[in-house]
């Protein structure tokens, strides 16, 4: 059941899989910071070489945690040991917790770095703390998408109680935030050499549109920014990872529009790809890689729930009864179109 739940999973992609699944491109990561990041400090580091890292914590009670991305750059002249990182923390949400919960992240690292670089590999002791010892400097980045503004700090010392002559003895870990519900479509960040940046951006800011017509609009635009790179494998993967995207997000959409966004990337990559799922598995999770009776039983189920919010048992229980593949894909379709589940349940009969 696991693995069936991995491969269906793969093309639902939530925001917050987006996200991790296109920052973790290097070339983009290594744009992005780019456009973000001080030219004075750009000079200092070695953006060529970023590296995207898989980074865990554990916490007190020994759950684990982790930060939504990782990047870590060599600095030039400075011993190999010391790295520049910097830390991601992506919303599609207003979250005020958020300056706390990145600057945890940046205590945990700084953490890991002395254990690493202080622990003696042959005796696995503690070594004692050098004169000089300097740690790596860490930039924290707070990526926001959402149909709101972000309005939470971006300093830690702002949590504070405002205790008038305490303020010199606060920890002011502040954060970058890069906020695209503030920036025009027209002046995202881009790179002309990495035209994912500007794509995968433009896509995030407007999966929360409430018009159907100004999605679907934008993804074409989207597509047409892409085409010239279509037939290149990296840029081909990005194209179904955003038709995916499209299709657990976007708000009010109906199957028209889902079927208009297919024909568009057929038309840009110039075929029927065996490799992109149709829209019944993206939508409903079918599992037909297994072809099994109760996997498409569950498929139909949870499209009912989508659309109905509540399935009675007595309806759960006569369709997980069909072993009819045939007659549960049928049933799929028709859980899409169906008016109600009175409607829905007297095609059973």
């Amino acid at each position: 059941m696991n693995d069936q739940k991995s491969k269906n999973d793969k093309y639902r992609l939530t925001h917050n899989a987006f996200f991790e699944e296109t920052f973790r491109m290097p070339s983009l990561g290594r744009a992005f910071l780019r456009q973000i990041l001080n030219p004075k400090l750009l000079k200092w580091i070695e953006i060529e070489k970023l590296t995207v890292e898989t980074t865990k914590f554990c916490d007190d009670q020994f759950h684990e945690t982790r930060p939504d991305m990782v990047y870590t750059v060599p600095i030039i002249g400075a011993e190999e040991s010391i790295r520049f990182h910097v830390i991601f923390e992506h919303k599609s949400y207003n979250d005020h917790a958020t300056i706390f919960q990145i600057s945890k992240y940046v205590h945990q690292l700084y953490v890991q770095e002395v254990k690493t670089r202080l622990t003696d590999t042959k005796t696995k002791k503690h070594k004692k703390w050098p004169r000089d010892f300097q740690l790596s400097p860490i930039i924290p980045i707070i990526l926001h998408h959402g149909s709101t503004r972000f309005t939470g700090e971006i300093e830690l010392s702002k949590l504070f109680y405002p205790l008038p002559g305490a303020e010199e003895f606060l920890p002011h870990q502040k954060a970058v935030l890069v906020d695209l519900t503030k920036i025009e479509d027209d002046k995202l960040p881009r790179d002309e050499n990495s035209p994912e940046l500007h794509i995968v951006l433009l896509m995030m800011k407007v999966i929360f549109s409430k018009s159907p017509t100004a999605i679907r609009r934008k993804f074409s635009r989207i597509l047409e920014e892409l085409k010239p790179y279509s037939q290149n494998p990296m840029y081909r993967d990005l194209i179904y990872k955003l038709r995916h995207y499209v299709i657990w997000n976007a708000k009010k959409m109906d199957r028209t529009d889902y079927f208009e966004i297919k024909t568009e990337i057929d038309e840009i990559i110039e075929e029927r790809s065996g490799d992109m799922p149709t829209l019944a598995q993206i939508f409903i999770n079918e599992g037909r890689a297994e072809g099994r009776a109760e996997e498409r039983a569950e498929a139909v189920l949870r499209t009912l729930t989508r659309r109905f919010r509540k399935v009675p048992k007595t309806l759960d229980t006569r369709i997980r009864a069909i072993s009819d593949l045939t007659r549960l894909k049928k049933l799929a379709d028709f859980a899409f179109d169906c008016g109600s589940l009175k409607e829905f349940g007297e095609s059973l009969k």
